[in-house]
């Protein structure tokens, strides 16, 4: 899996430019089919000073492209570092917001979009959702029947006094629910008598503490808040809550909550409520869940053997796009035979322009050999005509 790392404090991109200045890094600034070779040399008076400008297209500088942003990849190590380069000059660039890095790719990848050696190749995306908020009346019967039958399980089976199941929708306010949103762990009241009782495999009251104040909430407030929650407890005879994200894909969708009047919660109900939980979303899963496909081809921006990042024109997809979602590809040759593998979103870039969006993509493992050695050999194939092109 790549890791991504996000630099957007001054003083750490500071420190990530030096760094490519003190080994006077090579980076390629990209726009469409338009790309320049530079390399760093120093930072004055809070630009970027490059020591050498070389243009893919003779007769075209960085001046020409005057506070355009460009796209900017550095590779440095063990890792790839990518940002939005504004020319100021020449030989100058802007400091970048932001920068952003991830571990070096073990694939060669060549450029499709804007590639005069590539005519003609598409992609076609799919992917299976599960989404609670389509009106859908069938869609409602069987979340309903799948939520009736794991709240009686709770009840009736595991002897919770109340079980409840609820689906997220975007809109949630309440801070518990927020905060396991966020977290993605149970938050569990193992005695309602002494919030202080807690365990590292869950939430407690101290992180609601540490959420309100990250949220702006002063001590008195805060303090207010935890004496209502203490009075509710008492006035229900509630002796031990739980509350547990639905996580599918990496994303809570919704939660369980379960309180018990008469006995306490303990570590073993945890860990037993964990299951019921990932059964519960498997469930959800395979009975609610419904595909999506693009309906236009989708442009390939870079390919290698390992993956691609890609450019997605269809609004309807945006919200289901999102790092760790698996995806279903179809990658169509400009001799029109084609390849199908699943592959997982590792990557969110900014979006086009046109406000199209765009990822990368990581192929599985498990990509058909045949598959693979016909990238492989249509990737070789360009690079030769590529280094061809450059020797004459």
């Amino acid at each position: 899996m790549i890791i991504s790392e996000e630099f957007t404090d001054e003083k750490e991109i500071l420190k990530v430019v030096a760094l490519f200045c003190g080994n006077q890094s090579l980076a390629k600034l990209s726009d469409r089919d338009v790309s320049f070779n530079v390399k760093f040399k120093e930072v004055r008076s809070g630009q970027i000073v490059l020591s050498q400008v070389d243009s893919t297209h003779p007769g075209l500088s960085l001046e020409d492209y005057h506070m355009r942003p460009l796209d900017a990849e550095v590779n440095l190590g063990g890792s790839i570092y990518i940002f939005e380069a504004v020319p100021l000059a020449a030989k100058a660039l802007a400091l970048p917001n932001i920068i952003k890095a991830h571990p070096k790719r073990k694939h060669e990848r060549i450029k499709i979009a804007g590639n005069e050696f590539v005519q003609k190749m598409f992609s076609t995306i799919s992917m299976k959702v599960v989404d609670f908020t389509v009106q859908d009346e069938e869609l409602a019967k069987k979340i309903h029947l799948i939520i009736a039958t794991i709240e009686s399980h709770l009840t009736r089976s595991e002897n919770y006094d109340i079980a409840k199941i609820s689906l997220f929708d975007g809109t949630e306010k309440n801070i518990i629910t927020r905060l396991i949103k966020k977290v993605k762990k149970p938050f569990v009241v193992f005695n309602t008598a002494n919030f202080k009782t807690k365990d590292d495999l869950v939430l407690s009251y101290e992180d609601y503490v540490k959420f309100l104040s990250e949220e702006g909430f002063d001590l008195k407030n805060i303090l207010s808040q935890l004496d209502k929650v203490k009075e509710f407890y008492q006035k229900n005879a509630i002796r031990s809550e739980a509350i547990l994200p639905l996580i599918f894909e990496g994303e809570a969708i919704g939660q369980i909550r379960v309180v018990s009047l008469k006995e306490f919660v303990t570590k073993t109900h945890v860990r037993r409520l964990i299951t019921l939980a990932q059964q519960a979303v498997e469930n959800l899963f395979e009975k609610c869940s419904f595909e999506i496909v693009t309906k236009e081809p989708q442009l390939i921006q870079d390919l290698s053997v390992g993956g691609a990042k890609m450019t997605i024109t269809e609004p309807d997809m945006y919200k289901y796009l999102r790092e760790l979602k698996r995806i279903y590809m179809q990658l169509t040759f400009p001799d029109e035979t084609q390849i199908k593998t699943m592959g997982t979103i590792l990557n969110t870039y900014d979006n086009t322009p046109e406000g199209y969006r765009v990822i990368g993509i990581k192929f599985s493992a498990n990509i058909d050999w045949r598959d693979k050695a016909k990238l492989d050999e249509f990737i070789q194939s360009v690079m030769r005509l590529q280094s061809v092109r450059v020797s004459n």
